[in-house]
């Protein structure tokens, strides 16, 4: 199959591309956009993202040029710094789940702190710059499939006033399960492997996020992440 160059900006992107995708191409591939506000940075991860086998569907490195970008070229999921320069993408992040509730975002930060907010609007993925780079794929390729992704490294920030011993309210299936999403599955291929059906599975995890009190299921994910670091 043959693939169109990826774009350097949004100016590059042409209009006929959608944000469903609908009249792009079809690729085994996934496609990632790469927002990050510096240069050599955008640039390692193209390098690194194709030499693990993704495709890099466009790159930005400003909030308005990201938004461009997210609108209108296809793409599997998003990388996105949380700090652009001077300006903060959780406001664009919170707009994109707003209008595409299902968006496949990992977010990528060099700071352990203020992120607490960041994990309540629903943001998949999360990544600490520092960590080996197999985290990074690791996220992207569980969040692109439709499941979770927390770096043991973020866990506690996301979680920063829980404690873990709050697993120990949960029964053993929503323990089990909420283990799974951790290690990256989605809820089909939950429910495929304990031979349950995908709303069994979401009930189970609804009831394991109340009662952990978090308010998102990568907030459950990442108290469980947490709990096995002991962090």
């Amino acid at each position: 199959m043959i693939h169109s160059p990826p774009y350097d900006t949004a100016s590059d992107i042409p209009e006929m591309l959608t944000a469903d995708g609908s009249d792009a191409v079809e690729s085994d591939e996934i496609e990632v956009i790469v927002i990050d506000d510096h240069l050599s940075m955008r640039k390692g991860l193209e390098l690194l993202l194709r030499q693990e086998g993704l495709r890099v569907a466009g790159v930005a490195g400003g909030l308005e040029e990201a938004r461009a970008l997210l609108e209108r070229r296809r793409h599997d999921v998003a990388l996105i710094d949380v700090h652009l320069g001077t300006e903060n993408s959780l406001g664009l992040v919170e707009e994109r789940l707003r209008s595409h509730p299902d968006a496949a975002i990992v977010l990528y930060t060099g700071y352990t702190e203020g992120l607490a907010g960041a994990a309540r609007i629903g943001a998949r993925g999360f990544v600490l710059k520092s960590s080996p780079a197999s985290h990074l794929i690791d996220a992207l390729r569980a969040v692109a499939g439709g499941g979770h992704y927390v770096d043991e490294n973020l866990a506690g920030a996301l979680v920063e006033h829980t404690s873990t011993a709050l697993l120990s309210v949960l029964s053993a299936r929503e323990l089990q399960i909420l283990d799974l999403l951790a290690d990256g599955l989605n809820g089909q291929a939950i429910a495929k492997l304990l031979f349950l059906s995908p709303e069994t599975v979401r009930t189970h995890v609804r009831n394991a996020t109340t009662k952990l009190g978090a308010r998102t299921r990568v907030q459950a994910v990442a108290l469980v992440v947490r709990g096995r670091s002991g962090r």
